[in-house]
């Protein structure tokens, strides 16, 4: 009986915070963490070169793939079409899953240089509130796609398949490890116990990341709602491994 009231109690918990990975902790550090760029170590991307285009008013080169001119000031509001991805300069297709993350960080740095509102308040105010939407659009790219589920559910929404804060699973194997490794959690002695759960966690993450991929690649978008929802559980314990013992002895 407790371990079925256990199991609703997980099923109800649709969203999981998301782990944070203090460099300071010194703990356990799971290779989803350390690899910024997430199963692409030697993958090829599209750079800024090929959404570069010229200034509609001085014909100079646009600096990043938004229109803004640093040259003579232009600056117009973003598409409806643009994609977070190439506001960051790199391409949706053929996978919008793959990522590198760091190489989104420095266009997200040379865009911003550009649109920060700082740079504009001697301007116009319809060309400061443009930066100013400009600058907040480019921050919400960076924070999308800089995370693995917030990947996938930004790819889900523009795809017409957008997740809801109350999907749930009904996949009774993967409720039953979420439960066996938060009772883990809660009756760890020490660090090295937590490790070993984080380690056996981190595994399912990779290969949920890896199915995500393929999903992505394959646009099987039912499916891939349901390996996002997955990942959130996953992602959970991560969360609650990351906080021990504070968190795990909370509940």
């Amino acid at each position: 009986m407790f371990r079925l009231r256990a199991l609703a109690s997980i099923a109800s918990h649709a969203r999981p915070v998301l782990p944070r990975y203090p460099a300071a902790r010194g703990r356990y550090l799971p290779r989803y963490a350390q690899n910024a760029s997430l199963l692409n170590i030697h993958r090829s991307y599209s750079d800024t070169s090929s959404l570069t285009k010229t200034c509609p008013s001085c014909s100079a080169p646009l600096p990043t793939a938004l229109p803004v001119c640093s040259n003579c000031t232009y600056i117009a509001p973003i598409p409806d079409s643009m994609t977070y991805h190439e506001m960051l300069g790199t391409s949706y297709e053929p996978n919008p899953f793959v990522v590198d993350v760091q190489q989104l960080k420095r266009q997200f740095r040379a865009v911003q240089a550009v649109v920060h509102p700082d740079r504009w308040v001697s301007r116009p105010p319809e060309q400061q509130a443009i930066a100013a939407a400009m600058s907040s659009r480019i921050n919400e790219a960076l924070h999308r796609l800089s995370d693995p589920l917030r990947r996938a559910e930004y790819i889900l929404a523009r795809e017409g398949y957008a997740g809801e804060e109350t999907d749930k699973t009904d996949d009774m194997e993967l409720l039953m490890d979420i439960m066996e490794a938060r009772e883990g959690l809660a009756n760890a002695q020490s660090a090295e116990e937590v490790a070993e759960i984080r380690a056996e966690n981190d595994a399912k993450i990779q290969e949920t990341l890896a199915e995500i991929e393929k999903l992505v690649a394959a646009k099987n978008w039912p499916a891939l709602r349901t390996a996002a929802v997955k990942l959130k559980y996953l992602q959970g314990i991560e969360s609650a491994a990351a906080a021990w013992p504070a968190v795990a002895h909370d509940h």
